[in-house]
Formats: structure tokens, C-alpha cells, sequence
């Protein structure tokens, strides 16, 4: 008997001596076909060594589908459960007369602890058995009931790969050597210039396009959190497509399903979250209050997990288990459940321990973001965990890092952003208001990807038709997490992004925007700009945009440069007048080199630019800007005598001629193009919500109308967005 160890992987280097010792402990086991070896939930006592005969290993949800895997002569049978603990996840039945060995639980222990080399490469042959398992389970995902050959003949052929977090898989112009099938975590797909083209979770292939078409590469893909792939290599795959030409219809029918989801949905990279890890920026956080909090707000959404060191201990019933190493055989049972816990669950939270830690290490690893929450009345200088992890994310590809700044209710308006941004690499930063269950349900979304984004369009004095919507809105119960506009739009999103309730940003627009007119000589503009910077700075102080609750974008025009400029931070007035200086009306703003004027020049209504930001996933926009206007009563002469107006205009026996002011006309020049572009984007980019106000009768200048014209945004358009609102909340 003790020869006879020797086929089976773990004791193959063992000495003769080692294996006399552990001869005693083995039973011999004979089962007959169709006799079961282990049920699913069985307490896992014993390991087998399987002599001669055939296993199969089969899930209760599964009957009359192929096997989950087959089992021959020569492997080892339930060790995973024996050796990392827990109970048995699969049922294993005979297929014919078999021959096993059993050793119990306490015997391979003490074999272990004798000889570490026994340990190594048990691990390694668990690691393998779970893969090869989890490969059955994502096959059937792709191809259905796969033939029991077809995945005997991928199991021989592929190889598996694990790639830590930020690790590549194959950059863009690589040969096209090999498919993927992702078997756990994250990967991301970018193309040269860095943009989020797809992510691929569990179960989905990668790299097959670039086989079938026999091209290089054309993306670059990485691992956004530690992942496990099987990798088939091109003369595998061929192969198999040859031997089953039915597995060639199902994956073109996947690539077709793919492409045309691509070109269907927005041309966006939407907010993919299933694992967020929440590090502390500073000993004072409370990062466990926090978590709680998200964790309540995310499962409005979705089943949701909260794990910390404790809990993860807890569960799996050892002490420690959570810091568990590399090559610590529970590592093999840790990341088992961990992988279970993210299939059962929508989103799970890892809570990281508040010093560097084995755990904490885990929690950034398994994360598709990861926020780092600071307490904001503290400085901002990077934590010791930011520390640590800014250095192991060097030179490598990292996974979405966000910034939240918390502060009590009663602390005021945020204030000094800029310096916490500046001092750590994030790619988003949210105010919360640590006791703010308003707060918290909007960062909820902006982390699923479910924000409801507001864009206001320019319009002079029309605009202020966009603070008759606010009210609706605010009316109807729809949230606002992101808002952005352009010209007066962005003066009326200002007033949101500061948090101002509808009356309140009513009351800001009449106090300061009523009256904005101060005429000059006309050598650059009509007007001197002295008044609206003195309003604006009234208004709004010396905010940044980063400093402002809820994320605000505008857009001016840069024309030095001819093109759009968005602006997400920087001095909040200074981004407001370059997004309504109108070329004629206004003076141009200098931003460093270049001159920026109004926005409605190249985007009156930037629905695509609010649309690219992956976390907003409902849009709304508001068009103050009629298509038609601007007929004249009668034909107009070619040539007109501005003297000849003023006289008919003053004297009391001339009759006036009815024509548009130079602003008028200059207003309304400024955003044709731009209307035209427009309607071409709306189209594309498919606003969730498009409200058209009717204003055609309302003076482009009348911003002594204020009131009047928030009335009839409020009036128009109060019953469409209740009805939409409450459609969209029935199929949620």
C-alpha cells in the first residue's frame, strides 16, 4: 500500500519511511456504480484517494446537467473542505466500480505538520481542483450542457493564471495567442488613450476576437482587483472549434450580443461596482460608522455585504483566518468563501482594519473601487494607509480610487478641497455629511452608477425657466447628484451644486441676476462685465468647484483653441463667466493662455458631456433655447441706417421700425450652431428626460422677469416629469 501513494501528486516525493508511517491511517473503500461517495453539506471528516474507477462530481441545482467534474485514478477527493475547513460543497458519485483510499481529518494534519513539502503542494492541487471546478460552472454559463468530452479536453488544455491587482493581461498591438475565460475578479479593457472601454466579470471570455480574426490585439486589458483566468491557447482553441463547430456559433453569437450592446447603449463606460474596500485616510475616521451607513444605502439597491476582519473570522469560525498568508492552507478556504459571498451578493464592503494589515491588503485587492474616507476637519496630508498603498500602486494600473470627505451636519459649506486633492491620486472626491442618510443614498448611487445627472441649457433670460424645473423636481421627489449647464444654465446649476433648495436659488437669481446690464464703448463687447462679476462674486464668494456638495461641470468655449473646455474644478466665478461670456455681449475671460467665451458656442445643452461620467445613469435635460424665433413682421431692407432707427425712435411722428437689438441678434447668433450639434447629440445620447420649454414668447433679455419666467419652467413641465418619475420608480 504504501507504493501505491506515490500516484497521487502531494506524497510523490515522499521517502518510503514517511509513507510506512502513514500507511496505518488509510482505509480501503470499494464503491459500485452509482453508490455516493459525499453529499453536498456533509460534515467534511474524511479526504479519499481515488486507486481505480471514475468520480463524478455533481451540484444538487444541477441534475440531468453535465457533471460538474470528472475524477480518475490518481486524484484526491474532498481535500478541500478536510483541509480548509467547512462543509462538503458538492456531491461525489461513483460512474463505476471504484477503489479509494480514506484518511481522516486528524491523520493528514499531523502528515502536514510532519512534511511541509506535503502542505505545498496540496495547496497547489486544491487551487487547481477549485479552478477546474469553477471552469465547469462558467462553461455551462457559455455554452449551456457542454459535452462531458468538451471539458475533459479544455481541462487538459488550459492553463490557469492568477493576476494581482493592477497586473496586465496583454496590451494593445499584442499578438492574439490566446482566449480568456474570466474565472474570478475584475478585468479592465482601455484602448490607447486610457478610456474605459468594457470590464469583463466571472464567467465572461477575453482575447477570443483577436483569435478569430487572427489580428493583434486591439486594447489593452488589467486586472482591476486580483483575478483567476483560464487561458486557452490559440492551437487548443482551433482545435476545438474544429472538433465542435458548435461552440464557434456560441461564441460569435456572445461577440455579436456584446458588440451590439456596445452600440446600443451610450458610448460610455458606466459605473461597474460588485466590491468597494473603504480604507481610512487618517487615524480620527470612523470608518466602521461609515461603513454601516453605505451599506445601508447599497442595499437599496442590491443584496448587500458588510465584511471586516471580525465578521470574516466569525463566520468561517477561526480565529484569524481573515489575515490568513499566501501559502497558509486556510488562504485556500478564505478566498473560496470570500469568491461565494461576491456571487450570493450584489455588492459587498470591505472594510479595511485602520493600520496596515494582511486584511487590509485582502480588502484593496479584492475591490473594483476602493474609497478612502477622510474626516475633512482634519488636514490633509496622506494617512499611513494611503501611504502604503500609493506605493504598492506605482507603476502599475490601480483600481478606481475615490476620496470621500466627511463632515458633520452643522460644520458649514466644505471648504480647502483643493488641498486634499492635490496631495493623493483619485479620480473622484464626494462631500457626506456623516450623519446625512440623504448623503449617504446619493453616494450609493453615484458608486452603482445609478446618479440622476441635471443639465440646464443657455438661453439669456430664459434660463431662469430652469429654476421653475428645479421646483418640480425637488417637488416630485427626484434627486439631483449631479448637475452641469452652460451660460445660464450654469448659473442656475451653480445655485444646486451649492445646495440651495428651489426657493432658495429663486430668491439668489432675482437678488443677484435681475439687473446685470452696464454699458460701454463697444471696442470688445456692449457690456464692461463689472456688474455680473460683482454679482457672481456676491453670489457665489470665492468657492472652488471642488468645494461645492454635489459635483457641478460647465462649459465654455475656448477660443484660442477652438473647442469645448468643461470645467470640474478651479475658482467656481471664474468658470461661471467664461461659460456665459457671449461673444459681442460679454468680454472674453483670460484662463492662462487661451480666451474662453460662452459655452453655447460649440454645446448649449451638454447632455453628452453630463452622459460620460460613469457614475450618472439617469440624465435629465432642460432646453430653454426655441427652435424658431426671430421672424420678422416684413421684409427687411438690405441696408439700415442705425441714425434713421434712433430718430424714429425718438421723434414722436416717425412710426418705428419692429427689429432685433445687436444684443439680440448677437445672443441668438452665438447659439445656432450650437442647437444644431445639439439635436444631433440628443439623439445619440438618449436623455432619460427631455424637457423642451416653451419660451419662444419670453424676451431673450427680460432678466427683470425673473419670477414669471420660473413660473411657466414650474408649470410646463410639473405633470411630465411626475408621470415619468413615477413610471421609472414602478419598474425599479
Amino acid at each position: 500500500m504504501p507504493e501505491r501513494l506515490r500516484i497521487f501528486e502531494p506524497f510523490r516525493e515522499l521517502d518510503l519511511a514517511a509513507l510506512l508511517a502513514l500507511a496505518p491511517a488509510l482505509t480501503e473503500v470499494s464503491l459500485a456504480a452509482g453508490d455516493v461517495l459525499m453529499r453536498r453539506g456533509d460534515s467534511a471528516e474524511h479526504v479519499y484517494l481515488l486507486l481505480r474507477g471514475r468520480l463524478a462530481v455533481e451540484s444538487p441545482e444541477d441534475e440531468g446537467l453535465a457533471p460538474l467534474a470528472l475524477l480518475g485514478a490518481g486524484e484526491m477527493v474532498g481535500e478541500i473542505a478536510v483541509l480548509a475547513g467547512g462543509s462538503r460543497s458538492a456531491t461525489v458519485r461513483a460512474l463505476e466500480p471504484s477503489d479509494l483510499l480514506r484518511l481522516a481529518r486528524a491523520d493528514l494534519e499531523l502528515a502536514l505538520e510532519r512534511h511541509p513539502e506535503v502542505l505545498s503542494s496540496l495547496v497547489d492541487t486544491v487551487q487547481r481542483r477549485l479552478w477546474r471546478s469553477q471552469l465547469g460552472t462558467h462553461l455551462r454559463g457559455l455554452f449551456g450542457s457542454p459535452d462531458p468530452a468538451l471539458l475533459a479536453e479544455l481541462e487538459r488544455d488550459v492553463e490557469w493564471m492568477t493576476l494581482r491587482s493592477g497586473d496586465e493581461l496583454f496590451r494593445h498591438g499584442d499578438p492574439g495567442d490566446s482566449a480568456y475565460i474570466v474565472m474570478s475578479g475584475r478585468l479592465r479593457v482601455i484602448d490607447e488613450a486610457g478610456r474605459v472601454l468594457n470590464e469583463a466579470a466571472p464567467g465572461e471570455t477575453l482575447g477570443e476576437m483577436a483569435l478569430l480574426a487572427d489580428q493583434p490585439r486591439s486594447a489593452t486589458v488589467f486586472a482591476v482587483r486580483d483575478s483567476q483566468l483560464a487561458r486557452i491557447p490559440a492551437q487548443a482553441f482551433n482545435a476545438l472549434i474544429e472538433r465542435y463547430p458548435g461552440v464557434l456559433r456560441r461564441i460569435t453569437g456572445l461577440l455579436v450580443a456584446r458588440l451590439w450592446s456596445h452600440s446600443v447603449e451610450r458610448k460610455r463606460a458606466r459605473a461597474t461596482v460588485k466590491t468597494i474596500a473603504i480604507v481610512s485616510a487618517g487615524p480620527s475616521t470612523d470608518t466602521a460608522a461609515f461603513s454601516r451607513r453605505l451599506a445601508d444605502a447599497l442595499a437599496k439597491h442590491g443584496t448587500t455585504l458588510h465584511l471586516d476582519a471580525r465578521a470574516v473570522d466569525r463566520a468561517l469560525d477561526r480565529s484569524g483566518i481573515s489575515a490568513a498568508g499566501e501559502r497558509d492552507p486556510a488562504t485556500v478556504r478564505l478566498v473560496q468563501w470570500l469568491n461565494e459571498q461576491e456571487i450570493a451578493n450584489q455588492f459587498v464592503l470591505y472594510e479595511a482594519d485602520l493600520h496596515p494589515s494582511a486584511w487590509t491588503e485582502r480588502a484593496a485587492r479584492q475591490a473594483d473601487h476602493v474609497l478612502f474616507v477622510a474626516d475633512a476637519s482634519q488636514g490633509p496630508a496622506l494617512g499611513e494607509l494611503e501611504r502604503s498603498m500609493a506605493e504598492r500602486w506605482q507603476g502599475t494600473h490601480a483600481p478606481r480610487r475615490s476620496l470621500v470627505l466627511l463632515r458633520p451636519s452643522d460644520a458649514g459649506e466644505p471648504r480647502g478641497t483643493t488641498a486634499f486633492l492635490d496631495a493623493r491620486e483619485v479620480e473622484r472626491h464626494y462631500h457626506v455629511r456623516s450623519d446625512s442618510i440623504d448623503d449617504f443614498a446619493r453616494l450609493a448611487r453615484w458608486l452603482t452608477g445609478r446618479a440622476v445627472g441635471v443639465v440646464l441649457g443657455g438661453g439669456g433670460a430664459r434660463g431662469f425657466a430652469h429654476l421653475g424645473v428645479l421646483r418640480a423636481l425637488a417637488e416630485t421627489g427626484v434627486p439631483i447628484d449631479w448637475v452641469g449647464g452652460t451660460s445660464i444654465g450654469a448659473i442656475v446649476a451653480a445655485n444646486v451644486a451649492r445646495g440651495d433648495a428651489p426657493e432658495e436659488s429663486l430668491a439668489r437669481c432675482k437678488r443677484h441676476f435681475s439687473s446685470i446690464f452696464d454699458p460701454t464703448l463697444p471696442l470688445v463687447s456692449l457690456l464692461a462685465g463689472r456688474r455680473i462679476r460683482t454679482e457672481l462674486e456676491l453670489g457665489y464668494g470665492k468657492r472652488t468647484i471642488e468645494d461645492l456638495p454635489i459635483p457641478f461641470l460647465c462649459v465654455s468655449t475656448n477660443l484660442s483653441r477652438a473647442a469645448q473646455a468643461v470645467h470640474e474644478r478651479g475658482p467656481l466665478v471664474r468658470a461661471i463667466r467664461a461659460s456665459i461670456s457671449l461673444p459681442g455681449i460679454l468680454p472674453p475671460v483670460s484662463m492662462g493662455v487661451d480666451l474662453h467665451v460662452d459655452g453655447a458656442l460649440v454645446n448649449n445643452l451638454p447632455i453628452d458631456v453630463m452622459s460620460s461620467r460613469p457614475e450618472v445613469g439617469v440624465v435629465i435635460a432642460v432646453d430653454v433655447s426655441p427652435e424658431v424665433e426671430m421672424r420678422p413682421s416684413s421684409d427687411l431692407p438690405a441696408e439700415i441706417s442705425g441714425w434713421r432707427l434712433l430718430w424714429q425712435r425718438l421723434s414722436p411722428f416717425g412710426t418705428p421700425t419692429e427689429l432685433p437689438s445687436i444684443a439680440y441678434l448677437l445672443t441668438r447668433s452665438s447659439v445656432v450652431a450650437s442647437m444644431i450639434a445639439a439635436r444631433e447629440r440628443h439623439a445619440a445620447a438618449s436623455a432619460s428626460l427631455y424637457l423642451r420649454i416653451p419660451v419662444a414668447d419670453l424676451r431673450l433679455l427680460a432678466f427683470d422677469k425673473v419670477e414669471e419666467i420660473a413660473a411657466r419652467g414650474y408649470e410646463t413641465t410639473l405633470e411630465v416629469i411626475r408621470e415619468w418619475w413615477g413610471a421609472r420608480s414602478r419598474q425599479e
